[in-house]
């Protein structure tokens, strides 16, 4: 396996959304976190102004090339010609010639229409943690961007912080994160693996009737 910019081939396609062969759980741990960084990112950047399209626009229309009129257009264009009166109907009949003549194209077919079909394959997961000094909780993993606060937790009254969320059918890779900071891994867990960063990542597989444990 070819490894580029410290990820393998199989990493890079992961990256770009394209099937992947055998991919270790820390390597697709650290790409997670990379992606996540550089939605971040991106969220941070000021979009452009309108003023920018227009201008762009603006540069486009000077830039392009003069219109020759066709044939028919020069035919009907108004225009003052010295013409005697017995030339204008045939003028006008050579005018209907050309459009009888012209060759006729039929409209293209439009495309087919495919109702899109609902996601269904998700399940309900939930999500605890015992927590009794913390002021707050949330869940944060491959199937919300990492982001801290995407899935917040809710605190019962004996300390215990729960959520609960809808998850497509596969694994997935998490961490709970106290007070924003601190990021804790599942003690009930199926699997934790590196998350290649020196800590563990809690692994939950979820299948079409529920967890899969192993």
């Amino acid at each position: 396996m070819i490894e580029r910019d410290g990820f393998s081939q199989d990493a890079h396609r992961y990256l770009d959304g394209e099937p992947y062969g055998d991919l270790g759980g820390a390597e697709a741990s650290a790409a997670d976190r990379l992606t996540a960084q550089a939605r971040e990112f991106a969220a941070g950047v000021e979009p452009f102004g309108a003023d920018l399209d227009a201008a762009v626009m603006a540069a486009v229309r000077r830039r392009a090339p003069a219109r020759r009129p066709g044939r028919l257009e020069w035919l009907l264009a108004p225009r003052t010609v010295n013409v005697r009166p017995v030339w204008v109907p045939v003028l006008a009949a050579a005018a209907a010639l050309v459009v009888f003549l012209a060759p006729h194209r039929p409209a293209p077919e439009a495309p087919p229409v495919v109702a899109a079909r609902p996601v269904t394959d998700t399940v309900f997961v939930h999500f605890e943690l015992a927590a009794p000094r913390a002021r707050s909780v949330s869940v944060a993993g491959s199937f919300n961007g990492w982001r801290v606060g995407a899935l917040a937790m809710n605190r019962g009254a004996n300390g215990v912080w729960t959520a609960t969320a809808a998850l497509p059918v596969g694994e997935h890779r998490y961490e709970f994160v106290v007070d924003g900071t601190q990021w804790v891994p599942d003690p009930t867990a199926h699997a934790v693996v590196d998350d290649g960063f020196g800590g563990r990542n809690s692994v939950i597989v979820v299948g079409p009737k529920g967890l899969v444990r192993s």
